[in-house]
Parts: structure tokens; sequence; C-alpha cells
């Protein structure tokens, strides 16, 4: 196996490791140089820790949170298994860390299925959930909030915010809009609100002057001429 190196802008050093065969797998050492648990467990899911080399003895890539979850479930004496949701909130970047008994199962992922391995990493996985507790705790005290819960804290304000916003929009709009003509709020207001006659001589006018322009135009009344010139009416307008 090769040696790599990766720069790690937190703690603005280099780190590096050498990948070995273990059961078939690739195997890291633990490091020990002090980082908690988001900063090794992100080195070691993009190296691809405890993942099975492929036919030819390479390494099949870097770990994604469904094959994580499913390498944990596959372990026999794991009865429970492990969330999916349990594993992508260790990938990603928040002040989340992981249960005891998680870590008894990644200890196992990470060591290879080896006993004194797997030891070792119990150990590095402890100490790093323990340093990131530390960093949590320091910074409650402090009174910072973390980064995972910024954005939610400025979501939050925002929408607290947004009622106000609307409303005052809404208010500067029906002021400055002109209004509209509007034919059935027209006729509403003159049925509803003016005399009781308004709608039975508003019919009667109507039916007249419909009528009155049948009439004018000739279509008040239907006629059949028949063929010995007789015309006869076979139809005429009701109004």
């Amino acid at each position: 196996m090769r040696l790599e190196a990766r720069y790690n802008t937190k703690r603005n050093e280099i780190w590096a490791f050498i990948p070995l065969e273990k059961n078939g797998k690739i195997f890291v050492d633990p490091p020990k140089d002090g980082s908690d648990f988001k900063e090794l467990f992100k080195r070691l899911a993009a190296a691809g820790a405890g993942r099975p080399l492929d036919s030819e003895g390479f390494p099949q890539g870097p770990w994604t949170p469904e094959l994580l979850a499913e390498a944990i479930s596959e372990i026999d004496s794991n009865r429970i298994g492990v969330d999916l949701r349990t594993v992508q909130l260790w990938f990603q970047e928040n002040d989340k860390g992981i249960s005891a008994a998680n870590i008894r199962w990644l200890a196992r992922i990470f060591g290879c299925d080896d006993p004194e391995a797997t030891s070792e990493w119990q150990k590095e996985l402890s100490e790093a959930q323990s340093r990131l507790a530390a960093k949590r705790r320091d910074l409650k005290k402090s009174g910072t909030a973390p980064m995972s819960q910024v954005p939610d804290l400025a979501l939050a304000e925002a929408n607290r915010e947004l009622p106000a916003v609307v409303y005052a929009a809404e208010c500067v709009e029906s002021v400055t809009r002109k209004p509209r003509f509007s034919l059935a709020g027209a006729s509403e207001g003159f049925f509803t609100s003016g005399s009781p006659l308004n709608l039975p001589s508003s019919i009667f006018a109507g039916s007249s002057a419909l009528g009155f322009l049948s009439f004018l135009i000739g279509i008040h009344s239907a006629t059949y001429s028949r063929p010995d010139g007789v015309v006869k009416q076979v139809g005429f307008l009701l109004t």
C-alpha cells in the first residue's frame, strides 16, 4: 500500500497514514494526535478504513453513510443494527457525537475484526468523543452557539420577522392600488343595498328590451312556407 498525506486545515498541520491490509480490509493505525471525533471520523471515512479490498487488492473508495450503516448492521453480534440517520449525523458538520454502543461497532469496522486492533480503536474513539464533548461544554460556557445551530437561529429570526414585513407590504399595496371595476361587485351592490324592486324591475326592463329588439330585427316570429305558397307561423319569441 502507498503512503497518503493530507493537509488538515483545522489543526494547521500535515497528517499522514500508511494504509495496511488486515483480514482483507484497509487498516489504519489510530493516529493518537488529539483529534476530536468529528475530525478523526472524517479522515477515516475518506480513507475507507475497514472497507474490504477488491479482487485485485485495491481500495474500493471512501465510506458513505449507506455503506457504513449496512456494514455495522451486518456484524453478527449486533442484533439491533444502527439507524441510517444516526450514521448520517457522523458525516455532517455538527456537534453530534457518538454513543458508547456505537463506538463499539465502529471500532469493529476500523479494527477490521481484529481483537487487538478493535480494542485500540475503541479506546481512540472514546477519547475522541470525550474531546468533542469537552468542546461542546466550552462553547456553552462561553455562550457561543455551535456552527450547526447558527443557520437555524438565523432562519427562525427571519421567520419571526416575516409576518410583520408581509403585513406592511400588504398595507402599502392596498393604499397605492387603484380600485378596479367589477361587474359582479357592482351587481351585488345594486341588488342588495338598493330598493327591493330593483331586481324585478331590472328583469322586466330587460325582457321588454329583448322583445322590442327581436321585433326590430324580425326574429320575434318563426314562419314556414309550404310549396303551395301558404305561410304558417310555427313559433314566436316569448318575452
